[in-house]
Formats: C-alpha cells, structure tokens, sequence
C-alpha cells in the first residue's frame, strides 16, 4: 500500500476549510483500489493526534466495479450510500459533496 498525500485545496471550490485527505492505493490481488481518508478537522486538533477521534471518513474506491464506499467513519457524520463513480474524479466529486454536507 502506498500513501500519497493530497494538498488540502481540492475542496475550496466547497468553502470548506478542508481538513486532511490522504489518497492509499493498494494493489493486492493484482487488482488496484484507492482508499480516501479524509477529516473534517485539522491534523493539529485531533485529540491525542489519532485520526479517528476526529470527524473522519474513509472511502473505498473500486476501479472494476466503479463503487464508492464508506467503509469506516465518525459517529458524528451522516450516513453516506455506496453508489457509482466511474472515474477516480469522479468518486471525489462525491467525496466532496459528502464532506460539504457534513460541514454544514
């Protein structure tokens, strides 16, 4: 699994003031998925700096079946569908409406 770190701008199109958002790829299996784990909260306000005692969320990119999932999250954000996503871009355009809804 290899972590790329994403720049934080992507979201200010949103007015969020975004957070965290780490971009893993993992190629088991021979087949590759991408893992997005995004915070509503900065690095720095993290109580005891664990990711999870923040306002997180992270995702599940499938490029064979173009499914976007949650698969883990703070009980303090809504609910989120799988749905599709037939493009990488595309997935963090959901991402991003996701994470603007759990802002406002």
């Amino acid at each position: 699994m290899s972590a790329t770190p994403e720049p934080t701008a992507r979201a200010d199109h949103l007015s969020l003031k975004l957070m965290f958002i780490q971009r893993n790829t993992s190629h088991l299996g021979g087949t590759e998925t991408v893992f997005l784990n995004t915070s509503l909260d900065a690095k720095d306000t993290w109580v005891n700096g664990i990711y999870q005692n923040s306002r997180f969320a992270q995702f599940r990119w499938d490029p064979q079946d173009f499914k976007l999932y949650v698969i883990a999250k703070s009980f303090e954000m809504p609910k989120f569908r799988k749905c599709s996503a037939k493009t990488e871009d595309a997935a963090r355009a959901k991402v991003d409406a996701y994470l603007a809804k759990a802002a406002a």
